[in-house]
């Protein structure tokens, strides 16, 4: 999951709230990578506020009163500072050289992509899982230099700063073709005191890679999300309010109150401990 929330929702009295009123029969959707002021987000009026791509890593959410929307599945842009890039399953080919089948996985350069551009590593990004500084490395893997590769899996990332990106790509490495990726995720996370919550933002299932070495694979892959409410993240849902999950499969660990909770093509797990007092219609609910 993409982030933790240490803000009970029971703080939307306070100050530090900020309030999004939407009248009746209008809808407002907020821009990609939005962030939010305060503690908790306050939605008032009789409206609908679609909240999809937004970052709810630092703000709770009220519903007083009409709907908020999270839509999962389509292309988004997300904002993190930690990434991770995760190998399952290589191209087949012949074990030994020259193709090295079954001897784990490697690459040349892992690249991040927004608006159909680059994004550049920030100065200080770095490798904080495995052999850094060795001479195949996962710093290898972000380092700029296509003659050197990342033989290590899973390439985990701290870059510093948060950064926003929409895609990502990466480059073949010197040789052993067997060792190409072919099957992935890729997760964005936050950090929750000494670990890294983690969210799927990204997956690839039998990918060909070009044989060619030193070779961009030839396309960007998309970042898409079906989870999109991060792990305890608190949602108070009041009487009049609406929560509508489309194209979603979560988990809402934190969630409260009496209203509604509308699932569109969408599975939502409700855990025990939580003290949703209301109803939900429509998906699958678990």
């Amino acid at each position: 999951m993409k982030a933790i929330v240490m803000v009970l929702v029971a703080a939307a009295c306070v100050a530090q709230a900020e309030t999004i009123d939407v009248p009746r029969g209008q809808t407002r959707k907020v821009e990609p990578g939005r962030r939010f002021t305060g503690d908790v987000l306050v939605k008032t009026g009789a409206g609908e506020l679609d909240l999809t791509g937004a970052s709810l890593a630092n703000a709770g959410l009220e519903i007083r009163e009409g709907s908020v929307r999270l839509t999962g599945g389509g292309s988004c842009t997300v904002t993190t500072r930690f990434v991770q890039f995760k190998v399952s399953k290589t191209r087949p080919g012949k074990k030994g050289p020259p193709e090295y089948a079954d001897s784990g996985s490697q690459f040349s350069e892992f690249h991040l992509y927004l608006g159909g551009k680059p994004v550049p590593f920030p100065e200080g990004a770095r490798a904080i899982v495995g052999p850094v500084g060795s001479r195949e490395g996962p710093d290898k893997g972000i380092d700029g230099n296509v003659k050197t590769k990342c033989y290590f899996n899973p390439l985990v990332v701290d870059l510093g700063r948060e950064v926003a990106f929409d895609a990502y790509s990466f480059v073949t490495a010197n040789d052993a073709i067997a060792r190409d990726p072919a099957s992935w995720t890729v997760s964005a996370g936050v950090a929750d005191g000494s670990q890294v919550l983690w969210q799927e933002v990204g997956s690839v299932a039998d990918f060909a890679a070009p044989k060619e070495r030193f070779a961009e694979v030839g396309r960007t892959f998309p970042v898409s999300l079906r989870d999109v409410v991060p792990v305890n993240y608190p949602v108070k849902v009041c009487g009049k309010g609406r929560l509508v999950l489309a194209d979603v499969n979560e988990s809402l660990e934190r969630v409260e109150g009496n209203g509604l909770i509308q699932l569109e093509h969408a599975t939502v797990a409700l855990p025990p401990k939580t003290t949703f007092a209301g109803s939900v219609c429509g998906g699958d609910v678990k």
